[in-house]
This record gives structure tokens, sequence and C-alpha cells, in this order.
């Protein structure tokens, strides 16, 4: 009877312990998700700015073609 109940409180730790292993699991793949995100989104906008450097730049050369 001690042993039963030993074993029973042993089972019951293990499914807990799964249960956090699970949980730690799932939080480090959603961090890992938010990093990537965070990383294109930051790519996205360092392309868009260069784009419109870009695009000022060459504004600001056809104006000075001009006045040339």
């Amino acid at each position: 009877m001690f042993l039963d109940q030993e074993l029973k409180k042993i089972q019951e730790d293990k499914k807990r312990l799964a249960i956090c292993c699970d949980l730690r699991r799932r939080l480090v793949h959603i961090e890992v998700q938010g990093i990537w995100c965070g990383i294109r989104r930051s790519l996205s906008n360092l392309t868009l700015g260069l784009a419109v450097a870009e695009q000022i730049f060459s504004f600001l050369r056809d104006r000075k073609g001009r006045r040339s």
C-alpha cells in the first residue's frame, strides 16, 4: 500500500514534469518566432528606407542636372 502511494505520486510528478517541459518547449518556439519576425521587420524597414533614400538622391541628381 505504501509503495502504491509512492508509485502514484511519482507518476503524477512525471506527468507534471512532462507538462512543464512541453510548455517550455512551446514558449521557446514562440520566442524564436518573435525574434525572427522582429528581424524580418527590421530588414523590411531598412530596405524601404534605402529605397526611399535612393529615390531622394535620384530626384536631387536629376534636379542638379537640370540646373547645370
